[in-house]
């Protein structure tokens, strides 16, 4: 494989982790707008006084807003990631090689870091796994006509 095909495959793979990560932390943000979106609705129905509904009404509008953003980003990042995800999950990948893939790419673990934690030290195996990986990915997303 050529180190631009490689450093290109490296690079989706840890914006791909990056993006799950980012939609993790989204999708918490959106429940708990939620919740502040039940609460304002049940505030602005228990209260009387004209000023404090007009707040409230404000405020709904601007956590709307948010949430709605927040929303769309999410579903930017799962067409962003679609791609990948498909190679990742549809050939039966081995336990191995899915360990491997989220100590480099998820845990940003050094190939050092990882051939001490699974080939004994053993360097050169261990950026072995990473070269056989990697152009098992580019052969999967060729595949899938995603490269």
């Amino acid at each position: 494989m050529d180190k631009e095909t490689f450093k290109k495959t490296e690079g989706k793979l840890y914006g791909y982790f990056r993006d799950l990560k980012e939609m993790e932390l989204l999708e918490i943000d959106c429940r708990e707008l939620q919740e502040q979106e039940e609460s304002i609705q049940w505030d602005t129905k228990h209260s009387e006084d004209t000023k404090e509904i007009k707040q409230l009404e404000d405020e709904l509008k601007c956590v709307d807003k948010k949430l709605r953003k927040n929303m769309a980003r999410i579903r930017q990042l799962k067409r962003n990631i679609a791609p990948l995800k498909k190679v990742l999950t549809v050939p039966p990948l081995s336990q191995e090689i899915m360990k491997f893939i989220t100590y480099k790419y998820k845990l940003n673990k050094s190939v050092g870091w990882i051939a001490n934690e699974m080939y004994g030290g053993v360097r050169s195996t261990a950026y072995r796994w990473r070269e056989d990986i990697l152009e098992d990915i580019v052969r999967w997303g060729r595949m899938y006509g995603n490269s």
